[in-house]
């Protein structure tokens, strides 16, 4: 039930940087896929191959499935909730980044034009 609600703060979260990036002047579209990359990456993808490799090193050291899902069970627990907590923090991270409204560069202004009145 948390990993769903979870999924669902990567997607509104994704909607208010898009809308923070277009009112700063910044590409909008890639930060709000950006914002949706590193949500879905840390809090799905990352416990699945974290999952992945634990597996097949106790496979690997002769456990049989049966053992291996009762092993891994309180550890997936852990493991999905450090990565939702992570999760989190990457998506504040591209808020707070986007947030901050960029600074105009400041330009030299041209030399004054030569004046040709013979002095």
């Amino acid at each position: 039930m948390l990993s769903i609600l979870g999924f669902i703060a990567v997607f509104i979260a994704a909607y208010f940087v898009y809308k923070t990036a277009k009112d700063t002047g910044r590409n909008a579209v890639g930060w709000a896929l950006l914002t949706l990359a590193v949500g879905i990456g840390i809090q799905i993808m990352l416990p699945i191959l974290i999952g992945f490799v634990i597996g097949m090193a106790m496979m690997i050291s002769g456990s049989s499935v049966a053992d291996i899902q009762e092993s891994i069970e309180p550890a997936a627990i852990i493991i999905s909730l450090v990565c939702l907590a992570l999760s989190f923090v990457g998506i504040w991270l591209i808020m707070r980044r986007v947030s901050v409204i960029p600074e105009d560069e400041v330009f030299v202004s041209p030399p004054q034009p030569p004046t040709f009145d013979g002095k």
